[in-house]
């Protein structure tokens, strides 16, 4: 009953400004990333990966790997807030088609990801990029979350080809002739209260990459525990989001776009 006089006062606006809603159906809408599943490798052996491109031409390219629960939406949003920031992001699905909601199930999958298979997929998902057209594939970073966050660094002591790495609150690689494999600039986040990689750890990782001579910056945000830039969990901190954020959006900026 009450949806009546809505719609009346709605419909004589709209008839008091024919030509501002003119104007309105006329102007151009925003146009916001692009986005598609791709196949990486074959089908049956391979796997699926979210792409999100830019509304322009992109500047560059990130790999994002995903945290302990898979390609979900959460993680897809951070594909999209990079392609909105001109570059071309790509979202390996490491579970090949699994995605856990609860926390038991997300440990059961990465207990039982294989690590070499991991790999492949992010060689995959790099691979995908040089085919494409443009000068994205030119320079390559890749950016993960808790799990991801320790697949990322992997990748890049796998990998010579990236040009940066940012890791948030995975597990870090603490033996300084291990780290002599890594080429790219990284940046490292960790949440001052993580129960399980929290600042010993990060002041170990940060003393063996200066131990290895790397380009390396790690920071430590107080109050923050594990996964405080998932915005879909209790953990979110949005103060030390916003600042690695930006943080990771500036490090980029200058090894990606510089």
């Amino acid at each position: 009953m009450r949806t009546v006089p809505v719609v009346l006062a709605c419909a004589l606006l709209l008839g008091a400004r024919p030509a501002a809603a003119a104007d309105a159906a006329a102007a151009p809408r925003a146009t916001g990333p692009d986005t598609a599943f791709v196949q990486l490798g074959e089908p049956g052996t391979g796997t699926h990966a979210f792409v999100a491109r830019p509304a322009g031409q992109p500047v560059a390219a990130i790999v994002v790997v995903h945290e302990w629960w898979g390609l979900n939406t959460q993680i897809r949003g951070i594909a999209l807030r990079l392609a909105s920031q001109g570059y071309l992001a790509i979202v390996p699905d490491l579970y090949h088609g699994k995605v856990a909601t609860e926390a038991e199930n997300a440990h059961e999958l990465m207990r039982a990801l294989d690590d070499e298979r991991a790999l492949a997929d992010l060689d995959a998902a790099a691979a995908w990029i040089r085919a494409q057209p443009g000068r994205a594939k030119s320079r390559i970073g890749v950016l993960g979350f808790c799990m991801g966050g320790s697949h990322a660094l992997q990748f890049a002591l796998h990998s010579s080809s990236l040009a940066a790495v940012v890791m948030f609150y995975g597990r870090p690689v603490t033996d300084s002739e291990k780290l002599a494999a890594l080429k790219a600039p990284l940046l490292a986040h960790f949440g001052a209260l993580d129960q399980g990689l929290g600042p010993d750890r990060a002041e170990e990782f940060k003393t063996a990459l200066e131990e290895a001579r790397k380009d390396a910056s790690v920071h430590v945000y107080p109050g923050a525990g594990h996964a405080f830039m998932n915005e879909a969990r209790d953990s979110y901190h949005p103060d030390a989001a916003r600042l690695a954020w930006a943080r990771t959006l500036a490090f980029f900026q200058k090894t990606l776009k510089g």
